[in-house]
């Protein structure tokens, strides 16, 4: 069975949806049955009452010159009160007036003497179009004078009385119920963000585990999420394993194709020096430089489903000490700035390819000075790297820019490199942009989120 819009409720809006409606549904049922309780409890307190005043009506009767007399004032004050909602009749067979209360005088009719009455049981019938409960008795009086009467002996209360009663009664129900409800209803949201506070938890530390601060999901769950914790902890487990046996089986690869390839070349550098040695020379070293880039490119591609994330700051000192080894011919002057707290959303390895490449990229073409400059603004990590050499035509930027491109279409000069550095951007979502540098040369403006949207 598919419910529709529920199927994408939080737990929390399901739980209080379906434990609302079943507390509704409970405290309504004991507010009907509690009214209908009542009003049966009712009807046999009155009856009782009523049964009770009609034996007293019968004890204070007496037989007068062979008449049977009430006295006109009774114990009983409701019955000598005008609208006091308790009436007492005594009637002959025909069904005239023997004898009434003073409380029956604003009824301008007499009880209906065709209805069964009964010791009983309460007769509900209608008075003067009042709806009323009666109690009622026939009995044979035998007079002084040896003769006998059949007599109707009735005493009746409205029902108005009783319904006030009830409706006063439900009334009272009904608001401690909806009282009840409300309190409960807090009881249980309290109680369900108390129990729920585990999966908080749990989605706090698979959140930490994204953004690269913790490697598995730590902590103490109870016996439910258990699982769920550990299945996902074999996942980063299994996620890990992987990217390890692809980054082995590619670097096995590369060994293995470094040697035929450096072969080739030391043969054909052998050769007789003609045009087509030299290119040959040439095409084996495109296809080494293109191994390199498609290994280079698969690392970088495989297993971002979680990210880790590194120190910016101790990684790009490495690279400059290098670079300044590998172009010690041209006396760089390398000028860098990095926040000390600028982190790298992803894998200490991509970082150093792609700050790596860029600043080789810049030490290839300066004259004499490199500036790299990298802080976090706005919930991204900005890296910018500018030199001061002959700088890039407007419209070779648009082919380094193009991802598109294989390494065979990129522009003159700007190869294996920047393909690396444009496929690390691409991974992690980030943005590349090619200006002019106040130092004359190029300046590179890398821009990667730390937070994916």
């Amino acid at each position: 069975m598919r419910f529709g819009p529920l199927r994408s409720w939080s737990l929390k809006g399901r739980l209080m949806s379906v434990t609302a409606i079943i507390v509704l549904i409970a405290f309504y049922s004991i507010y009907l049955l509690t009214k209908t309780a009542y009003i049966n409890a009712s009807k046999a307190r009155i009856k009782e009452s009523l049964t009770v005043q009609i034996y007293a009506l019968m004890a204070v009767a007496e037989d007068q010159d062979a008449q049977l007399t009430v006295p006109s004032f009774l114990r009983n004050d409701r019955l000598n009160q005008l609208n006091s909602g308790l009436v007492a009749y005594v009637l002959d067979v025909d069904g005239d007036l023997i004898w009434r209360s003073k409380s029956s005088d604003t009824f301008a009719v007499l009880p209906d003497i065709s209805i069964n009455y009964s010791l009983a049981n309460l007769t509900e019938s209608a008075l003067d179009g009042h709806g009323m409960f009666w109690i009622g008795d026939q009995i044979i009086w035998e007079h002084e004078n040896g003769m006998e009467g059949e007599y109707l002996f009735l005493i009746g209360e409205k029902q108005q009385i009783m319904r006030a009663q009830v409706t006063q009664f439900k009334t009272e129900v009904a608001t401690w119920l909806w009282v009840a409800t409300f309190s409960l209803i807090i009881v249980l949201m309290i109680a369900m963000r108390l129990s729920l506070n585990p999966l908080k938890d749990a989605q706090q530390q698979i959140e930490l585990v994204r953004i690269g601060e913790r490697n598995k999901v730590e902590g103490v769950f109870p016996s439910e999420l258990s699982p769920l914790t550990s299945s996902i902890n074999s996942l980063l487990d299994a996620e890990y394993l992987q990217k390890q046996r692809y980054r082995d089986s590619l670097g096995n690869l590369a060994h293995s194709l470094k040697t035929p390839l450096a072969v080739m070349k030391s043969e054909l550098h052998q050769l007789e020096q003609d045009d087509t040695a030299t290119q040959l020379i040439k095409q084996v070293e495109r296809i080494d430089d293109i191994v390199k880039y498609q290994l280079n490119r698969s690392v970088v591609s495989a297993g971002q489903t979680l990210r880790r994330k590194c120190l910016v700051e101790p990684e790009v000192y490495k690279i400059v000490e290098a670079l300044k080894k590998v172009h010690a011919a041209k006396c760089l002057d390398f000028l860098v700035f990095v926040e000390p707290d600028a982190n790298f959303p992803g894998e200490q390895g991509d970082l150093m390819e792609l700050i790596g490449n860029l600043s080789d990229n810049a030490c290839k073409w300066a004259q004499s000075k490199i500036v790299i400059n990298i802080d976090t603004q706005l919930d991204g990590l900005f890296i910018v790297v500018e030199d001061d050499g002959p700088g890039i035509p407007t419209a070779k930027r648009s082919l380094i820019l193009d991802r598109g491109k294989r390494l065979d279409q990129q522009a003159e000069g700007q190869g294996l490199g920047l393909s690396i550095v444009m496929d690390i951007i691409k991974t992690y979502k980030g943005r590349i942009n090619i200006d002019d540098s106040e130092l004359g040369g190029a300046k590179f403006k890398i821009s990667i989120p730390i937070v994916e949207g």
